[in-house]
């Protein structure tokens, strides 16, 4: 029988040290306008980082490092995932990442959630103090050269600022469900990490956009007692951790596995795998 033994909380911030652009999809031709928008959160106007852009960003990091890039049934160049039960339940992408909708998954729930990341108190007031054309970002112009005629075409991006930063805030789920230790898969999570800062996150990386630094604050473990107990809300730290908190660089950054919560829930784990 499955069972649920708790949730590692992972938090930190994301440093941008350089420009980030994570377009809205609302681009215009206006002409002396912005051509690509980042996207903003409605209801205060502030720039942030989704969710799902971090998290597919981390995925193909993955994919790249663990050599299952193409591996799908179309042989493709979409998402990855096992043709079959058992290479699923061994796949660190498929158990962590997830499947596409449309495959049956039989590795249990999707081990990572990873949330929308909002800019920190501090960011806020730094972006209001800054002198800029767009509310809390900077325009960036760029010029495609024609090679025959010299003839520039003008194209003009929004960034968020160098030296903002983002709370990042992710869920990793540790069940029971086969044979396999939720608890080792995570290390998959951390190596994805650590590929994204000498990567990029967002778009235009190749010409310098999207450099980002990971500062991490200490994992945070709640166990399956701890919400039957209520202790989990007690426990369950801020969404945006104070910047001293976030001193551990993501090189690194490790969750102890034989050291306790971790190591308690072994046993669960064992329970749930032989029940």
């Amino acid at each position: 029988m499955a069972s649920f033994a708790g949730h590692i909380l992972i938090r930190g911030k994301i440093e941008c040290l350089t420009g980030l652009h994570i377009g809205s999809g609302n681009e215009t031709s206006e002409i002396g306008g912005v051509d690509s928008f980042v996207l903003r959160d409605p209801r205060t106007g502030y720039p942030y980082i989704p969710g799902s852009s971090l998290k597919g960003r981390m995925r193909v990091l993955l994919e790249y490092a663990k050599e299952v890039v193409g591996i799908n049934k179309k042989r493709d160049g979409g998402p990855h995932h096992c043709l079959t039960a058992e290479e699923q339940a061994k796949c660190a992408v498929c158990r962590v990442f997830g499947t596409p909708a449309d495959e049956t998954r039989t590795c249990g729930p999707t081990r990572l959630l990873v949330r929308d990341a909002y800019p920190d108190e501090q960011t806020v007031s730094e972006w209001a103090a800054v002198e800029s054309d767009l509310l809390y970002t900077e325009v960036k112009a760029e010029n495609l050269l024609d090679r025959l005629t010299s003839v520039a075409n003008p194209r003009f991006i929004e960034r968020v600022l160098k030296g903002s930063m983002f709370d990042l805030n992710m869920v990793y789920g540790v069940y029971a469900v086969d044979e396999q230790d939720d608890r080792k898969f995570l290390e998959n999570v951390v190596l994805a990490l650590r590929l994204l800062e000498d990567s990029n996150l967002g778009g235009s990386g190749s010409r310098g956009y999207g450099q980002v630094r990971l500062h991490m604050a200490p994992p945070v473990c709640l166990s399956c007692d701890d919400y039957r107990t209520g202790k989990a809300a007690t426990q369950r730290p801020p969404a945006s951790p104070q910047r001293t908190e976030c001193t551990i660089p993501v090189a690194h950054f490790a969750v102890p596995l034989d050291q306790e919560p971790l190591k308690s829930w072994k046993a669960r784990l064992e329970q749930g795998a032989q029940a």
